[in-house]
């Protein structure tokens, strides 16, 4: 019986680790990413992705993604949609939930440029979220393609508005943005990885996405269970995809939603380094 009482105590220990570094025990990826004919002025250039922070409210869950930050060097930031809840009742509006982040957003994109798509929690609160983007200097995209001028050269960067708000509006914007091919570098940013299947013929380079947080309640060495808007057992669950020369990454995301759990399956924000072949 005492061993039993001990094996029980063990595992209930490791379950509750298991829950607790899967909330708050961030992980930093470095990806080195290698493309053919790289031009010469991305060689090297370093891209911080960070998605599904979903305010990281205090009651529910306070990682400080902000003390990690401070430690990397990159170029360019991507937030690829649902950095709030974005429901009035839970939690407040959008900007009493980032209230807490704002300066450190705020100092972010007065020192790199700072790009942010909206995620599903933040399609229905155009154009007040457009508000705080402009009030915290990063540049919202949604369905705009902007060129960007770095060391001397130009990325193209692709930012789409949420597949939620592209079903109630049609996907005639999203369509043109993709209409011809580019010979410059394309990063394309985008909150639903399902997406990936209509841009991905079009010569894009890489995508980045989230919304699936890596199914947010994972098993050991099983992929990604079920994610909302694919169902069970996703084609887009999480990490790298290739199609040709294409390459998606699904990030697992900091935060949570409603159901304020992760069981193996820490959070994440990731840089990626371009380099060439």
């Amino acid at each position: 019986m005492k061993k039993i009482l001990i094996l029980l105590a063990l595992f209930a220990i490791t379950i509750f680790v298991i829950f607790w570094s899967s909330t708050r025990w961030l992980k930093v990826y470095n990806h080195v990413l290698y493309f053919d004919n790289l031009p010469e002025h991305l060689e090297g250039v370093r891209i911080l992705q960070i998605s599904d922070l979903h305010s990281n409210h205090p009651t529910r869950m306070n990682i400080d993604i902000w003390r990690h930050i401070d430690q990397l060097d990159f170029d360019i930031v991507a937030i690829t949609g649902d950095i709030i809840l974005g429901r009035r009742w839970f939690y407040g509006g959008p900007i009493d939930e980032l209230d807490a982040h704002r300066q450190q957003f705020t100092a972010l994109a007065a020192s790199v440029p700072t790009f942010f798509v909206e995620g599903n929690h933040e399609s229905h609160k155009f154009p007040q979220i457009s508000t705080l983007m402009d009030e915290l200097g990063i540049q919202f995209l949604r369905n705009d393609n902007i060129s960007l001028e770095i060391n001397g050269g130009i990325i193209e960067i692709i930012g789409t508005a949420d597949y939620s708000t592209l079903r109630r509006t049609g996907f005639a914007e999203f369509n043109a943005l993709f209409a011809e091919q580019s010979d410059n570098f394309q990063l394309v940013l985008t909150h639903q990885p399902q997406l990936f299947d209509r841009f991905k013929n079009s010569g894009i380079n890489l995508a980045l996405t989230g919304h699936t947080h890596g199914g947010q309640l994972r098993l050991p060495f099983v992929p990604t269970i079920y994610a909302p808007g694919q169902g069970f057992w996703p084609r887009y669950g999480n990490g790298f995809y290739h199609h040709n020369d294409a390459v998606l990454y699904v990030s697992r995301g900091i935060g949570t939603t409603y159901f304020p759990l992760r069981f193996w399956n820490r959070p994440e924000i990731a840089i990626f380094e371009l380099r060439g072949k």
